[in-house]
């Protein structure tokens, strides 16, 4: 049996359900420069895909499925490549991911493939190709659009979890109560406006900003500036690897008033400018 989760527990989950698509990859033949990407799962439905990850390469041939870590990876995919491919976020109130270990992983799963494809029709009726860039657009829907988008991945969810506790992979656990402060901070840290400067805590929270910056550093080792920090590079990464909206305007969400700034910024965290890691990151599977 899987581990139980208290209803407690399953509330404070943040999930976040970033795109399905289908159709071609848009490049071939040649391997990516090193792209974050999300859990996830893409389906080879022709064609071939190699992920170099956790120092080891991955071969995912034509009707396999590759469930994906969070984290770096680099990829390869043989010309006339098509995938079938689920996006989503699933974390605890500290960030933690709810699946990690023992992903990474190669499986045959007609079953989950013949949900993914449900799910594809459900989030995209009458479409039978939904490239990556057009499936990561945001799109408004009306409350009950939102009812039927979330209940679709909901019930996609439900079998992948199903599929991967058949294989060995079992959601990380919660942190204890002890952590309730922890969780109450990165809460807040998280419901945060991307453009604002510096984070603040909520008005009410029962700990001064000294106190709550050195508990964070005890339990997860960084503090509330560099948390806000990671969370705006993630987005930054996001958004810029996604190509869908001009460098200037990435910069102008995130806060910074010059696109020079927001340049130097990301080169200081990555290594690499915003328009290289462009170019050299592309698409995410």
């Amino acid at each position: 049996m899987p581990p139980s989760l208290s209803p407690e527990a399953w509330s404070s989950l943040r999930h976040e359900w970033l795109w399905v698509y289908r159709g071609p990859v848009p490049v071939t033949g040649q391997w990516s420069g090193d792209i974050t990407v999300p859990p996830g799962v893409f389906f080879v439905e022709r064609g071939e895909a190699k992920i170099h990850a956790e120092d080891r390469e991955i071969v995912v041939t034509s009707g396999q499925a590759f469930f994906s870590k969070p984290g770096l990876r680099r990829q390869w995919f043989a010309p006339g490549t098509r995938l079938l491919s689920v996006g989503f976020r699933g974390t605890w109130p500290d960030g933690a991911p709810l699946l990690n270990s023992g992903l990474n992983l190669v499986l045959d799963s007609p079953v989950l493939h013949k949900a993914t494809l449900r799910l594809f029709c459900q989030i995209h009726p009458g479409r039978r190709v939904v490239t990556y860039r057009e499936a990561i657009l945001p799109k408004a829907r009306p409350a009950e659009g939102w009812a039927v988008h979330d209940g679709a991945f909901l019930a996609w969810l439900a079998i992948a979890l199903e599929c991967l506790h058949n294989a060995g992979v079992v959601p990380e656990p919660r942190a204890d109560r002890s952590r309730r402060l922890i969780d109450r901070l990165l809460v807040w840290i998280n419901s945060l406006p991307l453009e604002q400067a510096t984070p603040s805590l909520p008005p009410e929270f029962s700990l001064g900003p000294r106190r709550s910056d050195q508990l964070l550093r005890q339990h997860l080792g960084l503090g509330l500036r560099e948390l806000w920090e990671r969370r705006r590079l993630t987005t930054a990464r996001e958004l810029v690897l996604a190509g869908t909206d001009p460098l200037k305007s990435v910069a102008f969400r995130l806060g910074f008033r010059h696109a020079s700034h927001f340049t130097a910024w990301f080169r200081r965290h990555t290594g690499q400018s915003p328009s290289a890691c462009r170019a050299g990151g592309t698409e995410a599977a």
